[in-house]
């Protein structure tokens, strides 16, 4: 028996997407990803293009990468599912447990906890940065990757994954880089 665990779908008539299992139905999602995910489908449902989509996902690589996306919009928010001890693995969730026991603050199971992933190559609790703390930077490259992940729900109906993503990017992104810096 064959169970979809994501699937999204517009039908005649409709103005919204039905959607399933897609980051932006995922409610850890930050909505900077979510929002570029509605928007890249949106963007297919027009224009039946994958390379339109791409276009549009440069556009965000490059706003992340340049710093104008707002911390707000890259907070992401996991439940607890076991207290601090129970973890063997350094997650991004681990380090923001450590940070909120550093801080006095209790989190416990079932509770949710907020951070934004300031360094995602760090496997210390300054990986992240809890919300009520001051955030002055984000990791763009983690962020990426994130926006990546949902361009591929989007675009692995036609046959697209991450590979084939990044190497259509990689042959146009730093060009775009550029002319976003220079058109601001």
């Amino acid at each position: 028996m064959l169970y979809l665990t994501k699937y999204f779908r517009k039908g005649a008539g409709e103005d919204e997407f039905k959607i399933r299992g897609i980051e932006a139905r995922q409610r850890s999602t930050p909505s900077f990803v979510e929002d570029v995910q509605r928007k890249c489908l949106d963007r297919l449902d027009e224009t039946r293009s994958p390379e339109a989509v791409l276009s549009y996902l440069e556009r965000a690589i490059a706003e992340l990468h340049a710093g104008d996306v707002a911390v707000d919009q890259l907070v992401e928010q996991n439940r607890v599912s076991k207290p601090l001890e129970g973890y063997t693995q350094n997650t991004q969730n681990v380090a923001a447990l450590k940070r909120a026991r550093d801080h006095d603050l209790s989190v416990h199971p079932g509770q949710d906890i907020e951070y934004v992933v300031v360094d995602d190559e760090k496997s210390s609790r300054d990986r992240v940065v809890l919300t009520h703390e001051d955030i002055e930077t984000y990791d763009p490259s983690y962020y990426e990757t994130q926006l990546i992940r949902a361009v591929e729900s989007v675009l692995s109906p036609l046959g697209w994954d991450r590979t084939d993503i990044r190497r259509e990017l990689a042959e146009t992104q730093e060009m775009d880089l550029i002319e976003y810096i220079r058109a601001k």
